[in-house]
């Protein structure tokens, strides 16, 4: 077969091929399936108005009773300044104990160590006195003689029944039962002052003294050794009540003329963990060596970590220059990767809350000031927000829909 004839029929056969959706050609477009794309890829997530539906929690009532939330509206106004200063922690007036003996005495047993905790009234030693054993005696003596007043007095009482004495005897016989009951009385409590107690026989006179402490905490200190002989009011033992502290601010007098008795603060642990105080009083006089007044604080809620002789800082909020800011409180914001959240309520969506991003300014004491994404009176979630994002993280929604 000749060249051009091979070329013709090539051709021809070729043809039929260049419609159909082959890898020799294209097939047009569908329309049709073309908005359904787009349909598809503009579902994802997001609805018309921007909104994520994402980061909304929708709570069950059983799920927002657990939570415990509760509200506060954004302020606007001067986010205050804020004072830092060192303070020291201190006991209480009765935050700490120096348990000792009321009387001279032999320890013979030591009953608490060091970091032990007691109870108030709990035994941490037993002193043998000379002292109370002396008394001990005398009241088995005195004992002895009100039962024979009483017996006395039992006689003289059947004899003036039978006009054998006259009322004058049987008088006597009273006043002298109830001296020697008076005087047995006195010697067991002042056995009892001294931490032992009134014998039965003479078996009980021991001399033994218990000593007790006066408070509930923990011993962080032991003075007493066994078999040392030991004075009245000599320290045996130190116990001291956790949390029962007071923070002791050193100010500048100056900047202590602007702070008043009830005013509230934040005491930063070394560790990093925040209390709250209350200013019990402020100072009159100024300390000589540091030139500052001391502006003692009540601690709310103070745990062990707060030990007497631990130096803390101390936040006061102070007047701030004129100016305005949005604020919240510390604990509404979340804080996840370098980002900032506030949770908001929904609308006429009960229980249902939007996470919603911020941007932060300063913080002074326990507020912080929202720069953008907060307007002022907007309501905020101020507790139970750790609830809300442990809920959020593990899926632990009720089903919520838009």
């Amino acid at each position: 077969m000749n060249r051009p004839l091979c070329i013709l029929l090539f051709l021809l056969a070729a043809a039929p091929l260049a419609g159909c959706g082959s890898e020799f050609g294209a097939a047009p477009a569908d329309d049709t399936d073309h908005e359904e794309h787009g349909d598809a890829e503009h579902d994802d997530g997001h609805s018309d108005d921007g909104h994520d539906s994402q980061d909304e929690i929708a709570l069950t009532e059983a799920q927002a009773a657990a939570a415990g939330i509760e509200t506060a509206a954004a302020q606007a106004g001067p986010l205050a300044d804020e004072l830092r200063v060192p303070a020291r922690i201190i006991p209480t007036e009765t935050g700490q104990a120096q348990v000792g003996a009321l009387v001279d005495g032999r320890v013979v047993r030591l009953l608490a160590a060091e970091g032990q905790a007691v109870r108030r009234g709990a035994a941490v030693a037993a002193i043998e006195s000379p002292e109370v054993a002396r008394l001990q005696g005398e009241y088995l003596q005195a004992q002895a003689r009100a039962t024979q007043a009483e017996q006395q007095l039992a006689r003289s009482r059947q004899l003036a029944a039978e006009d054998l004495i006259s009322g004058t005897l049987l008088e006597q016989a009273v006043a002298d039962a109830r001296a020697t009951e008076a005087q047995a009385a006195a010697l067991a409590g002042e056995i009892r002052s001294h931490g032992g107690t009134a014998p039965s026989g003479p078996g009980g006179v021991t001399g033994r003294v218990t000593v007790a402490s006066p408070i509930a905490g923990v011993v962080s200190a032991r003075q007493a050794e066994l078999g040392a002989f030991v004075q009245a009011a000599a320290p045996l033992y130190e116990v001291v009540a956790p949390g029962q502290v007071y923070a002791d601010a050193s100010v500048d007098p100056a900047a202590a003329a602007a702070i008043g008795q009830g005013d509230a603060a934040v005491i930063e642990a070394p560790g990093g963990r925040r209390y709250r105080g209350t200013v019990q009083f402020v100072g009159a006089e100024v300390a000589g060596e540091t030139r500052t007044a001391t502006v003692r604080l009540r601690v709310a809620n103070a745990t062990a970590e707060l030990r007497p002789e631990t130096f803390v800082t101390v936040a006061f909020e102070v007047e701030a220059p004129a100016g305005g800011a949005v604020t919240v409180p510390a604990e509404a914001v979340e804080r996840e990767g370098g980002q900032a959240f506030v949770y908001v309520p929904v609308p006429g969506e009960p229980r249902t809350y939007a996470r919603r991003a911020v941007a932060l300014g300063g913080a002074t004491g326990d507020r912080v000031e929202v720069t953008a994404g907060l307007e002022p009176g907007e309501r905020v979630v101020v507790d139970g927000v750790f609830a809300l994002k442990s809920f959020r993280s593990r899926g632990e929604l009720s089903g919520h829909s838009h």
